[in-house]
């Protein structure tokens, strides 16, 4: 693939978004769909106190050092519990994205019932941190064309829910800008780990931490190669604590003294790509 096939603003060689998913709780939501997690005790209503309390501000503090925004596709519900963390996240410039309500699997719902969740959780994440939100990222689970034509309908601009690309691209069918993600470039399959409900079944991570990072970094050097986008997909239980959270501070050293890298939010990139595209 040649670089010519995306070109980054400033002449850049590739571009990096770091997002982060907050979930909380609810993350278990994509391994128990059925579980009423409002109700829920024991370890996952904990490491919903704990990724709030402690994984979070650690992700913040990264972040705020480093001198970057990031996007941050949050539940509704998490806006519901912890409204004050949501406003901290946008007072601090950060982009405020949807993940959904409940961390419904759309797929399984109707259409009308996809507009109407989607719908509420925007205006809720609106209401809790005085931003447009533009940006959409699925829940874990599946969705279809249908979802993402309701998406546009909505008012958002872009969608970063799928793997079928490493740059920004729109799908004729929706007419949604699609950010693409992958999976070697998310925290939560290398980390994730709770004994009561088990997460996962098998009980057979957690990955070594200096592995990550070097997939990481592996990861930075393909892009700047190719010049594709990097979307790093952080969630605070897992790179947030203690003991990872060195692995986002060294890539942010990589990224922030490395000047080919342009260094934006998904609705930076999805504007941009979205102009590019007018003057072609």
């Amino acid at each position: 693939m040649s670089k010519d096939r995306m070109r980054w603003p400033k002449g850049k060689t590739c571009a990096v978004m770091i997002s982060v998913n907050l979930e909380a709780e609810y993350f278990a939501k994509m391994y128990y769909p059925d579980e009423d997690i409002d109700l829920a005790s024991g370890e996952v209503a904990a490491l919903g106190w704990e990724c709030m309390t402690f994984g979070l501000p650690k992700i913040l503090n990264a972040l705020d050092a480093h001198g970057i925004k990031a996007t941050f596709f949050i539940l509704a519900a998490v806006a519901d519990k912890y409204p004050e963390a949501v406003k901290e996240i946008a007072s601090k410039g950060h982009e405020i994205g949807c993940h959904g309500y409940y961390h419904e699997n759309l797929a399984l719902l109707s259409l009308e019932d996809q507009r109407s969740v989607l719908k509420k959780a925007k205006d809720r994440l609106e209401e809790v941190c005085g931003k447009e939100v533009k940006g959409f990222r699925m829940p874990e689970g599946e969705m279809t064309e249908g979802t993402l034509k309701i998406v546009k309908d909505l008012g958002f601009n872009y969608s970063s829910s799928l793997s079928d690309d490493d740059v920004p691209y729109l799908r004729e069918e929706s007419q949604i800008i699609e950010l693409p993600i992958h999976w070697e470039l998310y925290d939560l399959p290398y980390f994730v780990y709770t004994w009561d409900p088990q997460i996962p079944q098998g009980q057979c991570r957690s990955a070594n931490a200096n592995d990550v990072l070097e997939n990481w970094k592996i990861e930075l050097e393909g892009a700047l190669k190719y010049g594709t986008l990097f979307n790093l997909q952080l969630d605070p239980q897992a790179t947030g604590e203690q003991g990872r959270i060195f692995i986002l501070e060294e890539l942010l050293d990589l990224i922030v003294q490395n000047e080919d890298i342009w260094m934006a939010t998904g609705e930076e990139i999805a504007d941009y790509f979205e102009n590019s595209q007018k003057n072609h």
